[in-house]
Order: structure tokens, then sequence, then C-alpha cells
């Protein structure tokens, strides 16, 4: 069954819900004291991105605003309270959200199966039961831990801004119930023919909309749910995928302080240590063999190139590479590695090399190169 629905509930989009110019007063304000952490098309730089689908601090306009006025505790976000009017700091929420396109505020609820056996998923069974759990889901996906027992619920926005034809694309799994801004628009159940399954069209407007999905499957150690929301031109937000937690979206840099990171990064070994200095260059240091890999300089490393396939892509070093870094730094054949630590401006590596310890010192020299010594 597919028939085009048409969505035309104009109160809901976002720019007629924000003032032109309250919008306007935000871009002057964002490029004023934003754009330098922030990147100036909100990709992410020495703070994290403000325009792909991850917000580890919530994403509703509620949430924006108050990171904005209270700042956020244990990171480089100040509080901007004292500094501008509550008419500014609601122009840079409009603003940032104005710029917002795909899935928002999804947070996801558990609840036990019993109570659905045999009635067709739809909102008015969640009113009369509670829910044994409600996670606000940063990436903005589904996800669910193994073994999962239970019916889930989710609540999100779309932010549209491509007008046109949409549509959700949900295996077929279990069974799936989706409420577009009140109204049915896909339902399907794995028990049944598909000729009973309903896969409505969206004619939808720029504006952000409010939607639900109801899904139930059998218990097993991996979660098979899996769909997207297809629009015009390519669009395609998707709906599940995994857990970005401890992988945060950010620029990586070092402060006054070096800096000495593991990460994956494509052509180099799994364990290379990444030393960042703080004149920009970062050497990659190779523990097994302890030789220099590579380095660069007016470097940093990319932690997430590519939000999407965040979980399963290398990082990235973005710089100029030194040439003839390439060198061995240590004499003795038989080399351990033991630990690393850093030292003000320097980064520090510890192994055995022949049986005796040894320190490797790694240390910035001038604005893009570096020295090394051991003792």
């Amino acid at each position: 069954m597919n028939k085009l629905l048409t969505i035309t509930l104009l109160s809901s989009l976002a720019t007629a819900s924000a003032d032109p110019a309250s919008v306007e007063r935000g871009k002057a304000l964002y490029q004023q004291i934003c754009m330098t952490c922030h990147g100036p098309h909100m990709e992410g730089g020495i703070g994290p991105a403000l325009a792909d689908s991850f917000w580890k601090h919530g994403d509703s306009p509620e949430a924006i605003n108050r990171a904005i006025t209270k700042g956020i505790a244990g990171t480089e976000m100040a509080a901007f309270e004292a500094i501008y009017s509550a008419e500014d700091r609601q122009a840079l929420t409009d603003y940032i959200l104005s710029k917002q396109e795909g899935i928002r505020e999804v947070v996801r609820y558990v609840y036990p199966k019993d109570h659905f056996k045999d009635k067709r998923l739809a909102p008015e069974l969640f009113k009369t039961i509670e829910s044994t759990s409600s996670t606000p889901l940063p990436e903005n996906w589904l996800y669910v831990k193994r073994n999962l027992e239970g019916v889930v619920r989710v609540t999100a926005k779309a932010y549209i801004q491509k007008p046109g034809s949409y549509r959700f694309d949900i295996r077929r799994v279990g069974r799936t119930a989706v409420y577009f801004e009140g109204k049915e628009v896909h339902y399907s159940d794995e028990k049944s023919p598909k000729t009973d399954d309903v896969n409505e069209k969206l004619q939808l407007e720029a504006g952000t909309y409010s939607f639900e999905i109801f899904h139930e499957e059998k218990r097993a150690h991996s979660y098979k749910f899996y769909g997207n929301l297809v629009g015009p031109a390519g669009a395609r937000y998707v709906l599940s995928g995994r857990s970005l937690q401890g992988s945060i979206p950010r620029v990586i840099v070092a402060g006054p302080a070096a800096k000495i990171e593991r990460k994956w990064i494509k052509d180099l070994p799994p364990r290379a240590l990444l030393c960042l200095l703080p004149n920009k260059v970062i050497v990659a240091y190779n523990p097994v063999d302890g030789t220099i890999i590579d380095a660069w300089h007016e470097a940093e490393i990319n932690q997430t190139p590519s939000l999407a396939d965040r979980s399963a892509t290398p990082s990235q070093i973005d710089g100029k590479q030194i040439p003839d870094s390439t060198r061995p730094t240590h004499e003795g054949t038989n080399i351990e590695f033991i630990a690393y630590e850093v030292a003000q401006a320097n980064a520090l590596i510890h192994s055995v090399v022949d049986g005796k310890p040894v320190t490797l010192c790694i240390a910035p020299e001038g604005d893009n190169s570096f020295t090394i010594s051991t003792k």
C-alpha cells in the first residue's frame, strides 16, 4: 500500500517559528564568538561540530540555549549569561537551529512486551503503561543493548531543509510502526503478508516535524532494526546505528603541554603513538621497533572524519609532512615498550632496549620541527 501524504503543518516549521531578524543577529554573533572553536560552517574544530547528528549535551532548543547560557563544565565552552542578553542568546540558538538537517532529539524508551501482545503498535497503547527506561541518544539514531527484550519506542524530530518527497525505508524484521505528525505512515510485520504493509510517501516543506517509531523483534545477541528517512536529491537520514560514546567528534591538538594519543590512522601501525607537540608538530612513533614512522607540522588529528561511519572509519592526520623524518631511535635490537608520559612540552617514551631502561624524549624545535634524544 503506497499512498501520497501531504504534510502542510506550517506552524511546525523551524523557519517560521524563528524571527528572521533573530536568525540574522544569531549569525553575526556566531561569527564573532563561536566560529573560532566550532568552525565557520559549524563543522567543528577545537569544539564539536554543530551541524552533524552527534550532540553529546543535547540538541533541543532548550538544551542548546542552556549550553550557551550556562556553559558546559569540564570543557572550554564558556557561559555567556553575564556577557550577552537573553535575546542575543536566543538569537544564537535560533541561528544554530536554522542550520540543522536530519534527525534530532532522539529519545529511546523500552516497554514490557506483554502489554503489546496481539495488538497493532500505535501511540495510544503507550499511554497506559510506564516505560522501564528512557534514554536520550546523542548520536540521534536508534541502538540498544544486546539481548534486549521488550518493545522500543523512539521519539524524534526531523529537520528538513530540502522540500520534496520523503519516505521511511525500514528493514522488514519483527514489526515496526512509524507515526509522522500523529499519522501512521509505515507499518510492517514480518509475520504478515507484505501486501498488508503500509509505506506512505510524505510531501514535505522545509521545517521541523515530530515523529515516533515503535518496534519489536525477537530477543537476539544483536538488534536487527535498520532504517533511513529517504528524501530528494540523495537525502538520506539514518535511523539506526551503533553507539559512538567514547568516539566524540573533535580535532585534537596539543596545548601548552605535549599530548600522546593512540588512534587508528590509515597506513600507520595499530600500536603507533602519536606525539602532539605544542608547536603543532605531530610525530608518529612505533613502540614495537623503536622508529619514527613519520612527522607533520601545522598538524592536527581529525578524530572523526566521517560521522555516519565513525565507528568504522579511521581518524586522520591533517598537516604537512616533514621530509626525511623517518629514522630509528635506538641502537639496540631487542626493544620492549614499557610506558609513555608527557613532561611539559616533551613526549617521553620509556622502553627496555637490550635489557637496559631507556627513555626517548621527543621535543619541539622551532615552529615546524622536532628533536629526539635518549637517556
